[in-house]
């Protein structure tokens, strides 16, 4: 058998190939579904990564300087162990004599018994200017 004679031989005529477009609901929640995944395989190792520092730190501490406007989470641990997530916010308040004050607010996400949101302390404090440092000052109130 020549090579002329194999290869006439092995031509068939293709099957003709089907190929049905996808329609547009599907290729969307294709779509959104790629995005899930990718979203969540960025995400979990994020949070891990974030309650592992938390569990071996003192926590993170944003704009820890300033009294008036801090930022702090940080893990509870109670226990036998980590209980749940403390955030602390503090803002400016006025004061009834015009010192500097801060209204502080902690904030806990607990999840020793259930998850749960509790908001168990806010209070004010108020401060005085010496030597170019805030310390706490006694005598004022917050309104």
């Amino acid at each position: 058998m020549s090579i002329e004679q194999w290869h006439e031989e092995t031509d068939e005529p293709a099957s003709p190939q089907i190929n049905t477009p996808r329609s547009g609901s599907r290729l969307l929640i294709e779509r959104i579904a790629i995005g899930i995944v990718a979203a969540l395989s960025l995400l979990i190792p994020l949070v891990f990564g974030l309650l592992f520092y938390l569990a071996v730190s003192d926590g993170i501490v944003v704009n820890a300087d300033d009294p008036m406007h801090m930022v702090r989470l940080w893990m509870v641990m109670e226990n036998p162990g980590a209980t749940g997530l403390g955030l602390t916010v503090a803002a400016p308040a006025q004061s009834d004599n015009g010192a500097p004050c801060a209204y502080t607010s902690v904030t806990f996400l607990k999840w020793d018994k259930r998850l749960r949101l509790e908001t168990n302390a806010s209070y004010c404090t108020c401060y005085e200017r010496k030597n170019n440092q805030l310390v706490e000052n006694e005598s004022g109130a917050c309104r």
